[in-house]
């Protein structure tokens, strides 16, 4: 049950889940909440009265959403919660850079964005009205903070997209030309604040000794990673989105099999100016059911 099924790292998942659903004789369908809670409750009714035997979900809204995972619960169904958590959630898949761990990727970026800006003045876009996106954000703060960057906006990409992120960005950086870094909560918003600070005749900084102003992403979409090759984007996380998939499944089977499933945190990659060149998309990886990059 995907939150927005339109975005690349949803696609990513899907197509994990399918070719592990394959290789154990299954099969996988894709229930779209665009980004309505609302909707996502429907969903999981839909999936109990169709017979579904398991759901993997992204929550939304854990208070919207919850009565209708309980029912899930009652009704037998396994519920792998894919970067979420909560009561009636059977067990988690998450990506490693939605896990606000010391040393994670979110410590690691603000670490970054300091020694390219020291005590850089950043602006967070980020998108909170999903549980899991605000976490994001507020873990990044808090990292920012402990790094001794400067926090100056924060700002929501309502819309979702690059488009919107771009309309979103640019009164901001009239307001605050000082502007030494941007945070983003993914890859779609990254590309429409680098194409804003381009028009504005700003540069990308991606390493020190750069000038420019350092722009982020999350989730390694292949438009992320085309930026990351033109210098349009300073780096992004990877988030090994069909690996993620493939353990969803593996998550399902295991609850299916025991009545209880590990929890699983899978690895995210930089992906830089440094490590782009040996980039490989996450289809062409080989993973199996059997060999998944997990966090230990």
């Amino acid at each position: 049950m995907s939150p927005v099924a339109a975005e690349p790292d949803q696609q990513g998942i899907m197509h994990g889940m399918e070719e592990a659903s394959g290789e154990l004789g299954w099969s996988a369908s894709l229930l779209d909440a665009a980004l309505s809670a609302d909707k996502q409750v429907s969903l999981v009714e839909t999936a109990i009265n169709r017979g579904d035997a398991a759901i993997a979900s992204w929550t939304l809204d854990p208070n919207v959403v919850g009565g209708a995972y309980e029912k899930a619960k009652q009704a037998g169904l396994p519920l792998i919660g894919v970067n979420s958590a909560g009561q009636d959630v059977t067990t988690s898949v998450w990506y490693e850079f939605q896990r606000c761990e010391p040393g994670g990727p979110q410590a690691q970026t603000a670490k970054r964005m300091n020694e390219i800006n020291p005590g850089a003045k950043v602006i967070v876009i980020g998108y909170f009205d999903a549980e899991s996106t605000k976490e994001l954000s507020d873990c990044f703060e808090k990292e920012a903070k402990a790094a001794g960057l400067e926090v100056i906006n924060a700002t929501q990409n309502e819309a979702d997209t690059a488009s919107g992120s771009q309309r979103v960005f640019e009164p901001l950086l009239t307001k605050y030309p000082e502007v030494e870094a941007v945070w983003c909560y993914n890859d779609e918003s990254a590309l429409g604040v680098g194409a804003a600070l381009l028009a504005s005749g700003e540069q990308i900084a991606s390493k020190p000794g750069d000038e420019g102003v350092v722009v982020t992403g999350l989730d390694g979409d292949p438009t992320g990673v085309e930026a990351v090759k033109e210098g349009r984007m300073s780096w992004t996380w990877d988030a090994n989105t069909v690996a993620t998939g493939i353990a969803t499944v593996g998550a399902m089977k295991e609850a299916l099999d025991t009545g209880k499933a590990k929890e699983v945190v899978i690895e995210s990659e930089l992906l830089d100016s440094e490590t782009i060149g040996s980039y490989v998309k996450p289809e062409d990886r080989g993973y199996t059911l059997e060999s998944l990059p997990i966090k230990k």
